[in-house]
């Protein structure tokens, strides 16, 4: 059984040990990534319940930096 990031087509999907496909906020090695509720990866701008993050084209959470001018803490969220 296949586990961990697999590509369809354009698309990234991280499957559990159990086979199941991961939803929601995924720390990957130290990495936070998000997949939505279809299970694909998350990149730009989302939303989570009134804050703001920003994941690179990696899907990567950035965290402590500036993306387009929007400054983003220790936690990754926007600071407003």
């Amino acid at each position: 059984m296949a586990t961990g990031w697999i590509q369809d087509g354009s698309t990234w999907y991280y499957l559990q040990s159990w086979g199941g496909m991961q939803t929601g906020w995924l720390n990957a090695n130290g990495t936070w990534y998000y997949l939505n509720g279809s299970g694909a990866m998350a990149t730009g701008w989302l939303n989570d319940n009134g804050t703001w993050y920003y994941l690179n084209g990696s899907g990567a959470m950035l965290s402590n930096t500036i993306v387009d001018g929007y400054k983003l803490g220790a936690s990754g969220a926007w600071i407003r």
